[in-house]
Order: C-alpha cells, then sequence, then structure tokens
C-alpha cells in the first residue's frame, strides 16, 4: 500500500464542469485511496478534496462529514458483491446446491482484492481510538448483505429444500465455513491470496458440509 495516495489518483476527477453523479465517484475513490493509504484518523475532507481535484466545498455538498465517506467508501467495495443477483435468480433457488455454491464462490472472490483486506485491517486497528468505526463498517456493507442471505435460506426453507429453523445463524456459519480459511488468514497477515484451486476447494467442502447438515 503506498503512503502516498496521490500516486494512484484517478483520471476521472471531480472537475469543475462534471456531473455531480460523477463528482461523487470521483470523491468516493478519492476517499477510499486516502483512507487506505493514512488510516481514518489521518484523513480529512481537505485531504480527501486534494486527492479528488475537487473543491472543499464540492465535497462537503456530496457528502456532510469524515464518517458520511467512510460509509460510502464502504458502501462502494460491497456493491461489488453480487449476492442479491444470486439470491433472486430462479435457478438458484430451484437448485440449493448451485445457488451456495455460486453465492460461495462470490464471497470467495470478493475478498481477493488487496483493497478488501486492507480496509478491514484499518477498521480493526482505528476500533480503540474510532469504536463507532466497525459498527459503521457493518452497518453499511454487511449488514445489507447478510440480510439478503438471511432471506435466500428463508426461502429456500420454504420451498423445502432446506430445514433452516434459524435463518440468522445458519448464514453466519455458511459465511464462517468459507471466511475461517480465505479471509481471516490473509487479515492476519498469514497468508497470501489464495488460488483459483485452493478457493474452489474450499467453496465446495463448505457448500458440501453446509448442505450436511441443513438437507432434509
Amino acid at each position: 500500500m503506498s503512503n502516498s495516495p496521490t500516486s494512484a489518483r484517478s483520471a476521472a476527477q471531480a472537475t469543475p464542469d462534471a456531473p455531480a453523479s460523477l463528482k461523487r465517484e470521483a470523491i468516493v475513490d478519492a476517499a477510499m485511496r486516502v483512507f487506505l493509504a493514512l488510516g481514518y484518523e489521518g484523513v480529512s475532507m481537505e485531504l480527501v478534496a486534494n486527492e479528488a481535484g475537487a473543491a472543499r466545498r464540492t465535497v462537503y455538498n456530496q457528502f456532510e462529514s469524515k464518517e458520511a465517506l467512510f460509509e460510502a467508501a464502504v458502501e462502494r467495495i460491497w456493491r461489488d458483491f453480487p449476492i442479491v443477483q444470486i439470491a433472486a435468480d430462479a435457478a438458484a433457488l430451484d437448485d440449493a446446491e448451485q445457488g451456495l455454491l455460486r453465492l460461495g464462490h462470490a464471497v470467495a472472490d470478493f475478498w481477493m482484492p488487496p483493497s478488501s483486506i486492507a480496509l478491514i485491517k484499518m477498521v480493526v486497528s482505528e476500533s480503540a481510538r474510532f469504536p463507532e468505526l466497525p459498527k459503521r463498517f457493518f452497518e453499511a456493507g454487511k449488514a445489507p448483505a447478510m440480510k439478503v442471505l438471511v432471506g435466500y435460506l428463508r426461502e429456500l426453507d420454504e420451498r423445502g429444500a432446506l430445514r433452516v429453523p434459524h435463518a440468522e445463524l445458519a448464514a453466519k456459519q455458511f459465511l464462517g465455513l468459507i471466511n475461517e480459511s480465505l479471509l481471516w488468514p490473509r487479515v492476519l497477515g498469514l497468508a497470501v491470496a489464495p488460488g483459483k484451486a485452493e478457493r474452489t476447494r474450499v467453496v465446495e467442502q463448505a457448500v458440501a458440509m453446509f448442505l450436511d447438515h441443513y438437507r432434509p
């Protein structure tokens, strides 16, 4: 991770004549870079404005505070997680095993970018000084994804494909079977990003164990 966020500055800066939506995207991109480079405490609205090539007023017009900027940056990362599309797909509802495999691979792939791991590390390292940071990270990103996964498992239960009396617990168990092997060792610096074969092995075994417990 570079200590100079401007070295990775996007060409899509918040120029004065850019549409509001593009300005917002450029600001969020800039915020993510400086958060990951400097940590939460080291970031100010002024730094984000400089990184985005925007006026300070432009940043405040889009985001009222650094907290709001952080939430937007977290939402940006989780926006790329295709859980909503998979959970709503008829094929994933008709075939629980295939649906869970698709979800499992989506989880494994989601944590592959170094920026995703870096964000978790930042949240953990800054949590003592900013106790609200983990809550904001959870509410802006993981909570909506968990809600969709819980709903998917409940739908499978209603269809009789699975027996899931406690869908929230089951959702946590499913993610744990994957993240314990593929995510947390990287967060702790004990492992590098796993290859495709390793991700496939972990996901397939996780789904098999999950179905062994919850299939009628």
